[in-house]
């Protein structure tokens, strides 16, 4: 089970960033044909100075906001099961991450591919990236043969332009302490810190819920652990019936961090469905 199940995926927005690509993806004999392209800049993981470009091909149309983060592009392949290929490039023009999507793969549904990958650019701008991503040869990954070859023109879309087309929330705003929607967000973190497996499966999704009974989830549950955002502040929000978002930051030493969280009332309980964060380096 990967990470991503444990987080709901997102609705589709009706605006598009995507571009149309070119290329194939063949995992274990299936091909399918990588036709939509995603870019945007963000910094580099060993050079908080420079940024590197990351690039996403699939064989379907994506929320318009995918690449705003990682927890964004796993929502996404959660709730569309798209195939598809990403990479990070670096000023170098050498790749430096990558992931493969896949519904052919055997016992996983993605992977982290880096090593064999070649970048070939024809151009990088600050608004647009095209070249060729591929691997020249079909490569292996435990049970999984897997070759691709794209060729590509896309826009460089910014963090700030897909902030500025996310549809404007629905509803009322929220009291200034955050009301139920809040508390019952406290109670979610409180059951993940404590490790109260029983807890937490009344504080999320019927979904959720159920992909907390998989063995696999005890494996990445500390790595979830880990990664919960310190000390949370509830910023604001907006309810609309049995739905409310909750907008709010965090502080960990000098990374800061701000999040969306949605929440859903079921059953008069108020419970997570899903939450993103954006952090930065002070």
């Amino acid at each position: 089970m990967s990470l991503s199940r444990c987080l709901l995926g997102i609705g589709l927005l009706s605006l598009s960033f995507a571009a149309l690509g070119d290329g194939t993806l063949t995992v274990n004999g299936k091909t399918v044909k990588l036709d939509h392209a995603y870019a945007t800049t963000r910094p580099d993981p060993f050079d908080k100075k420079k940024t590197v470009t990351l690039v996403l091909f699939a064989d379907r149309e994506l929320p318009a906001n995918v690449l705003k983060d990682d927890f964004a592009v796993m929502d996404a392949h959660s709730s569309t099961k798209f195939n598809g290929v990403s990479a990070e490039i670096d000023a170098d023009k050498q790749v430096i991450s990558g992931q493969v999507y896949s519904s052919a793969l055997k016992d996983m549904d993605n992977f982290s591919s880096t090593g064999r990958q070649k970048a070939e650019l024809t151009a990088r701008t600050a608004s647009r990236i095209a070249g060729r991503l591929y691997l020249p040869e079909p490569d292996d990954f435990f049970k999984n043969t897997y070759v691709y070859d794209i060729h590509f023109d896309v826009p460089i879309v910014t963090a700030a332009q897909m902030a500025a087309n996310m549809p404007k929330p629905k509803g009322t705003a929220l009291p200034e302490r955050g009301g139920d929607p809040w508390y019952g967000y406290q109670a979610y973190r409180k059951a993940v810190q404590s490790g109260d497996m029983k807890a937490l499966k009344t504080m999320v999704t019927a979904e959720q819920a159920k992909q907390i009974d998989d063995p696999d989830f005890k494996k990445f549950f500390p790595l979830m652990q880990q990664m919960q955002p310190k000390n949370v502040k509830f910023l604001n929000g907006t309810v609309d019936g049995d739905n409310a978002t909750l907008n709010v930051s965090a502080k960990d030493g000098k990374e800061s961090s701000t999040g969306t969280i949605e929440m859903i009332r079921d059953g008069g309980k108020w419970k997570v469905k899903h939450e993103s964060w954006q952090s930065k380096s002070e």
